[in-house]
C-alpha cells in the first residue's frame, strides 16, 4: 500500500499505456506535479463520479479505480499556467483520500492486482473473441490481432487492448468501474461481441434490401407486361384502352354534369397512374363501385292492396293490429307514390316474427329485400363510409345494400336498430338520422362516393326488441308498431300451419309418413318452451323431425308424434308452470310481471315479528322496486286507524318483504299494489284470496297507476289458474283492445286506488 499525492480531474479517463498532457493554474496542483517531476515520484490521478459534479474533499464522490503516473516533461507558460505531460503506467485501488488543502490531496492507494485466479481461463477466452472480432474489424486484423495473440499475460493483454478498441468516453467509463481484471475482461469481451452482432445484422439487412430491390425490379417489368397485355385485350373487345370502358359507362350513368366532369378527371388520373399501381387500384376501385350502383333505377310496385293482404295473412298468423298498420301505409304509398314515407319501427320480443313482416311487405310490394344488421355496430363510418384517403376505405352498409339490390328503391331491414353503439369513433344513431329523415336522405352523401344519393324511394324498415336503448332524436323519425308476445292457442296455429311444414321439409321427412296430433304441439308448447316468439319452438319440433330421421334410415315407415310419446323425443318436461296457492293465505299475494319471455307471476310474501321499525328487502330487487316496497310500508303506516293496526306497531315490529327466486333481478313499479296488500294482510292477519292475482303502480296516497304489459300479465295469470285480476282503472282502454282468447276465463276488476284492491284481494 502506498501514499501518493493525487490530482481529481473530470471528463476523461486514462488507462495504463496512455500520454496525457494536462494544463494548470492552481498553486496547489502545479506543486504536486513539480515535486513528482523533480523528485521522480509517482503521481495517483482519479477521476470525480459525475463529470458536472461540484469538487467534494472525501472519497464518496471519486472514483475507486485511477492510475498511477508518471510526470515526463513539465513547460511554463504564460499567467503562470505550466502544463505537464504524464504517462500512466498502472492502475490503482483508492483506500483513503486525504485533503490537506485547497486542491492537495495525498491518497493511500493498493495494487489493482490482488490474484491471478481465472487469469488463463480468462485469456483463452479472449483471444478467441478477437478472433471473431477481427473478422468483422479490418484495421484490428491487419494491424493489432496477432501482436495482442503473443501476449500470454491477462493484465498486459488488457492494457493493450484496451488501446486497441478505441472506445468511446461512455465504455471508458464502465470499464474503469471493474473490480478485477476477470470482470474487466468480461466486459471487453461483451463490447467485442455486440459489434459482431451488430455487424452481422447490418449484413444481413443489406442482404434482404438487395433481394426487395430485385424482387422490386421484377414486378415492375411483369406490371409494364400485364399492362400491355391488357390494352391489347382491352383493343380486341372494341375499346383502345382500360379507362375506354370507364368512358363508355360514363355516358350511360344518370348522374349530373358535375359529377360526371368529376369522374372524368378520376378516369384520366387511372391513365396517368397506370391500373395496376397502388393509386391505380384505389382509382379503379372507386370507379367499379360508382358504375355498379343503380341511379334512378327503380322496380316497379305491386300496387294491389288485396294481394299485399293475402301475402301477409298467408305468411303470418293473428298479428291483426300489425297488419291492418301495414296495409294502411300501403294503401297511402299506393294513393301517393311521391310523398315522404314514414320510417316503420317493428318492436316486440325476440321470435315474434319481425324480420319476416318486413320480408312479406317486400313480396307483397315486389320490391328488392335487403337487410343490414346494426347489432353491436359502433362505428358511424359503417353508414356514412370512409373517405378514399383512408387505406382499404370502402362504401357504408346504406350504400353497398343498394348496390347489391341493383334497384334504387329496395325494401332495406334496419334490423336490431337497439343494439346499435357508439364509441370514440361516433354515434352509429347520429348518423342514421340523416338516412331516416325524409327531408334530408334525398341527398344524402356517403364518404367514399362523395356523391348525393337519392334514398327517399328507399322503404325503410326497422326492428328492435325495446325502445329504451333507441335515443329519443331518431324514435321521433319512426313509426312505432308494437308486437306484442303470442298466446298459446296463437303459438298452436303458427306451429300448425308454418313451423311444422316447414321443419318437416328442412329435415328430409316431407313423403316419410310423420305425422304431429294437436295435443302433441300443445304440449310442446305448453311444457317444453316458454318465449314470447316461436323460435325455441321451431327448435323442438325440429328436435323430433332429426330424430324421426335416423329412425327412418334405421327402417322405421310411420311416425305419429302424440302427448304421450313427446317425452321420448324431447325428454324431461323443461317448463314448471307456477300455480296459485289453493287456500287463502295471510301475507302472502301473487302479483303479475312482464318479462323479455312473456308474463309471469309473482309471488310476494310478507313476515311480521318483534324489532325496531326495520323493513328488510330481500329477492334481488332494484332501486324501483325498493322504492315501491318503502312507499308500500309509508301508505299502510297511513291506514294504520282504518284497519284498527294499533299505535306504536311499527316502532315495535320488523317488517321483513320477500320476493322468492332470489338469484333472479327483478324490477319496476307495477308490484306496489301487490306488496302494499301483503303488508296489511301480515299486519291484520286477513288472509288473502288465493285465486286473486294484481298488479298496478301505487301513489303515497293509494293512487293505482296504469302499468304496461298487460297482455302478457293476463296470460300468465290465466295459466296460473287464477280466476280475477285487479287491473288499474286507466289500463281499462288496454283490455278493450285484446282479444276474447285472452280475456276469456278471467274477472278483470278495475281499481282506481288501493282501498278498492284490498276490498277484492282481502277475505273477512
Amino acid at each position: 500500500m502506498n501514499k501518493l499525492k493525487t490530482i481529481l480531474i473530470r471528463n476523461q479517463i486514462i488507462f495504463p499505456g496512455e500520454v496525457i498532457g494536462f494544463s494548470s493554474a492552481d498553486s496547489n496542483i502545479i506543486k504536486a506535479q513539480l515535486d513528482a517531476y523533480e523528485n521522480d515520484e509517482e503521481l495517483f490521478i482519479l477521476r470525480y463520479k459525475a463529470d458536472n459534479e461540484e469538487e467534494r474533499k472525501d472519497s464518496a464522490y471519486t472514483e475507486t479505480n485511477g492510475v498511477i503516473a508518471k510526470v515526463e516533461s513539465v513547460k511554463n507558460k504564460d499567467n503562470g499556467v505550466i502544463e505537464v505531460v504524464v504517462r500512466a503506467l498502472r492502475r490503482g485501488k483508492l483506500i483513503s483520500l486525504n485533503n490537506y488543502a485547497e486542491n492537495e490531496y495525498e491518497a493511500e492507494v493498493e495494487e489493482y492486482i490482488q490474484s491471478d485466479e481465472g487469469f488463463d481461463r480468462m485469456l483463452n477466452s479472449l483471444q478467441l473473441i478477437m478472433r471473431g472480432y477481427s473478422d468483422v474489424n479490418e484495421r484490428f486484423k491487419k494491424h493489432i490481432l496477432n501482436e495482442l495473440l503473443a501476449i500470454d499475460n491477462l493484465p498486459e493483454l488488457l492494457d493493450r487492448l484496451r488501446l486497441a478498441l478505441n472506445l468511446d468516453y461512455e465504455k471508458k467509463k464502465i470499464i474503469n468501474a471493474a473490480k478485477t481484471p476477470v470482470e474487466e475482461s468480461m466486459l471487453l469481451m461483451e463490447i467485442m461481441s455486440e459489434a459482431i452482432d451488430r455487424k452481422e445484422i447490418a449484413e444481413k439487412i443489406k442482404s434482404e434490401v438487395d433481394k426487395d430491390i430485385s424482387k422490386n425490379q421484377r414486378d415492375y417489368i411483369l406490371r409494364e407486361h400485364l399492362k400491355v397485355i391488357q390494352n391489347e385485350m382491352a383493343k380486341n373487345s372494341g375499346y383502345e384502352t382500360v379507362s375506354d370502358e370507364y368512358e363508355e359507362k360514363l355516358k350511360n350513368l344518370a348522374l349530373a354534369d358535375e359529377y360526371k366532369e368529376k369522374l372524368k378527371k378520376d378516369i384520366f388520373r387511372l391513365n396517368t397512374a397506370g391500373s395496376n399501381g397502388a393509386e391505380g387500384n384505389v382509382i379503379r376501385t372507386y370507379l367499379d363501385t360508382i358504375f355498379e350502383m343503380p341511379f334512378r333505377v327503380y322496380s316497379e310496385d305491386f300496387n294491389d292492396i288485396i294481394r299485399a293482404k293475402k301475402i301477409l295473412d298467408e305468411d303470418h298468423y293473428g298479428l291483426e293490429k300489425v297488419k291492418d298498420r301495414i296495409l294502411e301505409y300501403l294503401s297511402v304509398r299506393i294513393l301517393n307514390p311521391t310523398g315522404n314515407s314514414p320510417i316503420l319501427c317493428l318492436v316486440g320480443p325476440p321470435g315474434t316474427g319481425k324480420t319476416s313482416i318486413a320480408k312479406s311487405v317486400a313480396k307483397a310490394l315486389g320490391r328488392k329485400y335487403v337487410r343490414i344488421s346494426l347489432g353491436g355496430v359502433g362505428d358511424e363510418a359503417e353508414i356514412r363510409g370512409h373517405r378514399r384517403t383512408y387505406v382499404g376505405a370502402m362504401p357504408g352498409r346504406i350504400v353497398e345494400a343498394i348496390k347489391h339490390a341493383k334497384v334504387a328503391n329496395p325494401l332495406l331491414l334496419l334490423d336490431e336498430i337497439d343494439k346499435s353503439s357508439k364509441d370514440y369513433k361516433g354515434d352509429v344513431s347520429a348518423a342514421l338520422l340523416e338516412v331516416l329523415d325524409g327531408e334530408q336522405n334525398k341527398t344524402f352523401r356517403d364518404r367514399y362516393l362523395e356523391i348525393p344519393l337519392d334514398l327517399s324511394k328507399v322503404l325503410f324498415i326497422a326492428t328492435a326488441n325495446t325502445l329504451d336503448t333507441i335515443p329519443r332524436p331518431l324514435l321521433d323519425r319512426m313509426d312505432i308498431i308494437e308486437i306484442s308476445s303470442y298466446t298459446e292457442n296463437e303459438k298452436y296455429h303458427i306451429a300448425k300451419s308454418y313451423l311444422v311444414p316447414k321443419e318437416v321439409e328442412a329435415n328430409g321427412m316431407k313423403d316419410k309418413g310423420i305425422h304431429f296430433s294437436d295435443k302433441a304441439i300443445k304440449k310442446i308448447i305448453h311444457n317444453y318452451t316458454r318465449e314470447s316468439g316461436v323460435r325455441n319452438l321451431s327448435r323442438r319440433i325440429g328436435d323430433i323431425c332429426r330424430k324421426c330421421a335416423r329412425e327412418s334410415l334405421e327402417g322405421k315407415k310411420t311416425f305419429k308424434i302424440t302427448e304421450k310419446n313427446i317425452g321420448k323425443y324431447l325428454g324431461k318436461e323443461k317448463v314448471r308452470h307456477d300455480e296459485v296457492e289453493k287456500e287463502p293465505q295471510v301475507g302472502m299475494v301473487t302479483g303479475l310481471a312482464w318479462t323479455s319471455v312473456g308474463g309471469d307471476t309473482l309471488s310476494i310474501e310478507v313476515n311480521i315479528m318483534p324489532g325496531k321499525g326495520v323493513l328488510t328487502l330481500t329477492g334481488n330487487m332494484g332501486d324501483v322496486m325498493k322504492e315501491s316496497a318503502g312507499i308500500s310500508k309509508s301508505l299502510v303506516r297511513s291506514m294504520a286507524k282504518e284497519y284498527d293496526i294499533e299505535d306504536g306497531f311499527f316502532e315495535r315490529n320488523d317488517i321483513h318483504l320477500h320476493i322468492p327466486e332470489g338469484a333472479v333481478p327483478k324490477d319496476g313499479p307495477s308490484a306496489g299494489v301487490t306488496m302494499t296488500t301483503a303488508i296489511i294482510s301480515a299486519i291484520t292477519g286477513k288472509r288473502v284470496r288465493a285465486d286473486v292475482a294484481m298488479t298496478g303502480e301505487i301513489t303515497l296516497r293509494g293512487k293505482v297507476l296504469p302499468i304496461g304489459g298487460l297482455k302478457e300479465k293476463l296470460l300468465a295469470a290465466k295459466l296460473a289458474g287464477v280466476k280475477t285480476v285487479c287491473v288499474p282503472k286507466e289500463n281499462e282502454v288496454d283490455v278493450s283492445e285484446l282479444s276474447a282468447e285472452i280475456t276469456e276465463g278471467l274477472e278483470i276488476v278495475y281499481v282506481k286506488d288501493i282501498k278498492e284492491v284490498l276490498k277484492v284481494a282481502l277475505t273477512d
